[in-house]
């Protein structure tokens, strides 16, 4: 027999979709028998008034109209079951097997008769019994199961095969229509096997269309949250657009108060013969300050650096100069000492701090100078800051730089504070001094990512001394321009003073 797909055929009755099939074709198979029954009783009950048209009367007490009557309950019980979904798949085992024992037991009385009393041969109406049962055989494809084939397959041999016997020789024509119904059941089963694919392959393309689907809606439903989620970012997104904008319109109108703040060209250009300021804050605002003010014949510069940078530095760098300009501009102190002394105080007041452990430490670090232009004098002092100075020596054929350091203390609480040092010195024609935060110096970039440092910041200062004030500031600005190399950040804000007396 044809090698049925057992993975099919061993699910395929549990399928509702085939039952629901079954159900259908069931339903239809036994409408179409009530009615061939029904006309063979028909036939039967006038074949008593017409003997031309009697089909069977070779036993008096065989009637076609007694195998309805009691074919009706089954038929009619069949017909419920099927219009009321209560269709169970063996239902169609029974079916099968009556259909082919009824034409059968039609047959059975011509052929074991001697004298049969019909218009044909025996072996002829034999033949059309046999192609009878050939067509009911063919029928079962209908079922589309490979097991109701081969039911139906085995069940048509063998009663194929009993004709024949019963007649005393098994013909050739009996084996023809043998191997015939051997050959129709195998080709019934290459199509069932074949429908079966094709139902299976839909039922599978019609869930997988249903799990798209179901993707598909869960997706259109992703999308849609995503469509509102992204509504929401960009409503956000704008809300801080505005927010930043007016950010940084505060910071840039805060650049320009700061700027002007600590903008002293008036005060410095006149009492020196050249100078410039190196201002490079890291942010809009700044950390870093310089500040400078005119008394009698001294001029007071200083260059600071306050604890953070951006907007906590630029608060400190107003308060540092606005204390300077309390201490030297209303109290008259001019000493680089003493007015870092009081700008100490002054800051740990403000700033209330007690020195306990988990005290803030904010506060500065600053280089005050005093230029005394009618002695000739310069007077620093420094918290945690220096002065460069390169004198100018024409004799000399080799200038030096010269670093004048300051205390190693702040301008805020400390663990160990004392009154700042001051260093006095005098002061020739044409010699440069340079005040500087740290941020030039601790700046990170290069070809390695080191810092710049101390000791190239004095070489390039002594290179450089002797071009003009503007030139060297724009050789500073290169250098850290080079430095950076479009690699790097900038860390800190950076500030340079550099003047010549």
């Amino acid at each position: 027999m044809y090698p049925f797909r057992k993975d099919i055929a061993r699910t395929r009755e549990k399928s509702d979709g085939f039952l629901d099939k079954e159900l259908h074709v069931e339903l239809v198979i036994n409408q179409f028998r009530m009615l061939i029954l029904f006309l063979l009783a028909l036939l039967d009950l006038l074949s008593g008034y017409f003997e031309q048209i009697s089909l069977i009367s070779s036993l008096s007490d065989y009637r076609a109209s007694v195998a309805f009557l009691i074919l009706l309950p089954f038929m009619i019980a069949l017909h419920v079951l099927t219009t009321k979904g209560k269709y169970r798949f063996w239902i169609k085992y029974i079916t099968q097997a009556v259909d082919l024992m009824l034409v059968f037991l039609i047959a059975l009385p011509v052929v074991v008769s001697n004298n049969p009393n019909i218009l044909l041969t025996k072996l002829e109406f034999t033949l059309i019994i046999s192609f009878l049962i050939i067509f009911l055989n063919t029928l079962s494809i209908l079922r589309i199961s490979p097991r109701s084939i081969i039911y139906t397959g085995l069940i048509a041999l063998t009663l194929n095969a009993t004709l024949y016997i019963l007649q005393d020789q098994f013909i050739m024509i009996g084996i023809y229509t043998s191997v015939f119904i051997i050959i129709l059941s195998i080709f019934n089963g290459w199509v069932t096997n074949f429908i079966l694919d094709y139902f299976t392959t839909n039922h599978k393309l019609s869930e997988a269309y249903d799990d798209l689907k179901n993707a598909h809606e869960q997706i259109q439903q992703k999308n849609a949250e995503i469509t509102r989620k992204s509504n929401q970012i960009e409503t956000q997104v704008n809300s801080l657009e505005d927010v930043h904008k007016d950010l940084m319109d505060s910071l840039m109108y805060a650049q320009k108060i700061q700027v002007a703040l600590i903008n002293h060209e008036e005060v410095v250009a006149p009492h020196v013969h050249d100078h410039f300021v190196m201002f490079k804050p890291r942010e809009h605002v700044s950390g870093d300050f310089y500040w400078a003010s005119w008394t009698g014949s001294k001029l007071i510069m200083t260059v600071a650096d306050c604890t953070g940078h951006g907007v906590p530095g630029a608060f400190m760098t107003m308060l540092g100069s606005s204390y300077l300009n309390e201490i030297v501009n209303k109290e008259g102190i001019t000493e680089p000492d003493q007015v870092l002394n009081h700008l100490r105080d002054s800051i740990i007041d403000a700033l209330h701090q007690k020195g306990k452990i988990y005290e803030t430490r904010d506060g500065m670090d600053m280089a005050v100078v005093q230029i005394d232009t009618l002695r000739g004098i310069l007077k620093f002092s420094g918290a945690n800051n220096s002065l460069c100075y390169i004198p100018n020596h024409h004799h000399e054929q080799e200038p030096r730089i010269y670093e004048f350091k300051g205390d190693r203390m702040p301008i805020s609480f400390h663990y160990k504070m004392h009154p700042f040092s001051i260093l006095e010195t005098t002061y020739s024609k044409g010699d440069r001094f340079y005040l500087y935060t740290d941020g030039y110096i601790d700046q990170f970039g290069g070809p390695k990512g080191k810092k710049f440092k101390l000791v190239p910041f004095k070489r390039m200062l002594l290179e450089h001394h002797n071009k003009t004030m503007s030139e060297q500031r724009n050789i500073l600005e290169k250098t850290m321009q080079d430095w950076l190399r479009d690699k790097y950040q900038q860390i800190d804000d950076i500030t340079v003073l550099g003047f010549q007396v």
